[in-house]
C-alpha cells in the first residue's frame, strides 16, 4: 500500500470515528430535552402528578452529573474506547426499555440506566478526540463536538413538541434509537483499539461520596426552586447548604489524598480553573436567555408559536457556523482571543436587551440571539481545546468528564434561574414581566463581564509566568 493510500485510509477512518463521537454528543443532549415539553401529557398518561413525572428529566440530568467523574476515572484506567463504547450499548438498550415501560416508576428506572450510558460516552468523548487526533486538528474537532451538544439541546424540545402533537409518548424514547445503533456500530468499527497505559489508581470512595452529595443536593435544590414555596423556602435552601458543606469537605479531602477522585491538583494551573469557570458560566448565560426568550417574544413581540420556532433558530445556526470555525482558528492562532471575543459577544447581547427591553424590534431580537450563538461558538471549542491541551494524558478522561460536568451543571443552573425569575409573573401584568426580563439580562451582563475580566487577568498573569520560565 502506497503512502498516500495509507494516509487517505487513515483520514477516512478518522472522519468516521469523529462522526460516531459527534452523534453520541448530539443524541445524549437531544434525549435530555425531548421529554420536557411532554411532561404534562405524560402526567395524564400515567395518571400521576407533575412532580413525579418531572423526575423523568431530573433523574436523567442528576445521574449524568453524578456519574461523569466516575466514568472519566474508569476511562483513564480501563481505556477510553472501552468505557465510551459500552456506554453506547447501555444507552441504546435502555432507550428501547424506556419506550416499553409499563408504568412511570419503571420508566424512571430505565431513564437512570440511559443516563449512566450517556455519562460513559460524554465523559470520554473529548479524551478520545484528544488522544487520537493530531494537535492541529483537535480544536476544530472539539468545536464540532460542542456544536453537536448545543444542537441536540436545541432540537430536542422541538422534536418533543411535534411528537406530543402527532404521535404517542413512546416515540419520545425510540425516535433516536436508529441513530444510536449507527453510532454504536461506527464507534466499534472506527475508534482505534489502542489503550492508554495509565497507572492503576486506587478508588477514592470518600471523595466520590462527597462529590455525589455536592452535585446531587445542588441539582435537587435547583429543581425545588420552581416548585411550591419557591426559592425563599427552607426546603429549597437546605439542599444548597448541604451541597456547599459537601463541596468544602470534598476540596479539603481531595487536596490531601494521594489519589484523589477529582484531580484537584491540576487546578494549580490557573488557566485550567478559569477555563472550567468560563465553561460553566457561558452555558448558564446561554441557557438563561434561551428559556427566557420564548416568553419575551410572545409578550413583547406578540408572535405565534410557529414564528417563534423560526426566530429561535438564530442561536443554533450561528453556533453551528462559528463553532467549527472557531475550533480551526484556535488550532492556528490560539484560543484565548476567541474566548475573550465570545464573552464579549454574550455581554453585548445582554447589554442590548437590558438597554432596549421595551423597544427592541424583531430583527433586533434575532441579532441578540445570533450574538449569543456566536459567543457560545467562539467560547466552547477554544476553551475545551485550551483545557485539554493543559491536561496530562493520564488525566484526559477525568478532565473531559469535568468539562462535561460544568457544561451540564451550567445548563441546569441557567434554565433554573431563567424560569425561576419568570415563574408566576405572567399574571401580574406586562410591567412586572419587564422587571423579570430586565433582571435576567442585567445578571447575564454582570456575569459575562466578570468572567471576561477574570479570564483576561489570569491569561495575562500566565503569559508573564511563561515568559519567566515558570509553568503556569
Amino acid at each position: 500500500m502506497g503512502l498516500n493510500e495509507h494516509s487517505n485510509g487513515h483520514s477516512k477512518s478518522n472522519r468516521w470515528m469523529k462522526l460516531s463521537i459527534y452523534m453520541g454528543a448530539f443524541i445524549s443532549h437531544f434525549t435530555a430535552g425531548i421529554v420536557n415539553v411532554a411532561l404534562p401529557g405524560l402526567s395524564g398518561t400515567f395518571q400521576t402528578d407533575l412532580a413525579t413525572v418531572q423526575w423523568i428529566t431530573t433523574a436523567y440530568l442528576l445521574v449524568i452529573s453524578l456519574c461523569l467523574p466516575l466514568m472519566g476515572h474508569w476511562g483513564d484506567r480501563l481505556g477510553h474506547r472501552t468505557v465510551h463504547n459500552l456506554g453506547y450499548l447501555l444507552f441504546t438498550v435502555a432507550s428501547v426499555l424506556v419506550a416499553f415501560a409499563p408504568h412511570v416508576t419503571a420508566l424512571i428506572v430505565c431513564r437512570v440506566l440511559q443516563a449512566v450510558g450517556a455519562a460513559m460516552f460524554q465523559s470520554t468523548n473529548m479524551a478520545l478526540l484528544t488522544v487520537h487526533l493530531p494537535k492541529e486538528q483537535r480544536g476544530r474537532a472539539l468545536g464540532v463536538l460542542s456544536t453537536a451538544v448545543a444542537l441536540g439541546a436545541m432540537t430536542g424540545p422541538i422534536a418533543g413538541g411535534l411528537i406530543t402533537e402527532w404521535l404517542t409518548w413512546r416515540w419520545l424514547f425510540v425516535i433516536h434509537v436508529p441513530a444510536a445503533v449507527l453510532a454504536t456500530f461506527l464507534a466499534y468499527r472506527y475508534i482505534p483499539d489502542r489503550q492508554t497505559t495509565n497507572k492503576a489508581r486506587s478508588f477514592d470512595g470518600v471523595g466520590a461520596l462527597c462529590f455525589a452529595a455536592a452535585i446531587g443536593f445542588l441539582i435537587f435544590g435547583v429543581s425545588r426552586g420552581g416548585q411550591a414555596g419557591g426559592w425563599s423556602s427552607a426546603q429549597t435552601w437546605m439542599p444548597f447548604i448541604i451541597s456547599g458543606i459537601s463541596l468544602l469537605v470534598l476540596l479539603r479531602w481531595e487536596s490531601r489524598h494521594p489519589e484523589p477522585f477529582l484531580p484537584v491538583h491540576l487546578m494549580r494551573k490557573p488557566m485550567l480553573g478559569v477555563g472550567l469557570a468560563v465553561s460553566l458560566i457561558s452555558f448558564a448565560l446561554a441557557n438563561a436567555v434561551l428559556v427566557a426568550a420564548p416568553f419575551y417574544l410572545m409578550t413583547f413581540a406578540r408572535i405565534n408559536h410557529a414564528a417563534l420556532g423560526y426566530v429561535m433558530t438564530a442561536y443554533p445556526i450561528l453556533l453551528a457556523v462559528t463553532g467549527p470555525l472557531a475550533g480551526s482558528l484556535s488550532d492556528r492562532c490560539g484560543p484565548k482571543r476567541l474566548i475573550v471575543s465570545g464573552l464579549g459577544a454574550m455581554g453585548a447581547g445582554s447589554l442590548l436587551m437590558a438597554l432596549f427591553l421595551d423597544s427592541l424590534s424583531l430583527p433586533g431580537i434575532i441579532v441578540v440571539l445570533a450574538l449569543f450563538g456566536t459567543g457560545m461558538g467562539l467560547i466552547a471549542s477554544p476553551n475545551n481545546s485550551l483545557m485539554m491541551n493543559l491536561t496530562p494524558a493520564a488525566y484526559s478522561g477525568a478532565m473531559g468528564s469535568i468539562i462535561a460536568l460544568t457544561r451540564n451543571v451550567g445548563m441546569v443552573l441557567g434554565a433554573a434561574v431563567g424560569l425561576g425569575l419568570l415563574s408566576g409573573q405572567t399574571e401580574e401584568g406586562l410591567r412586572h414581566e419587564a422587571d423579570a426580563f430586565y433582571t435576567i439580562f442585567v445578571l447575564n451582563l454582570i456575569l459575562s463581564l466578570a468572567a471576561l475580566a477574570v479570564f483576561v487577568l489570569v491569561a495575562l498573569k500566565s503569559r508573564r509566568l511563561a515568559a519567566s520560565g515558570i509553568d503556569s
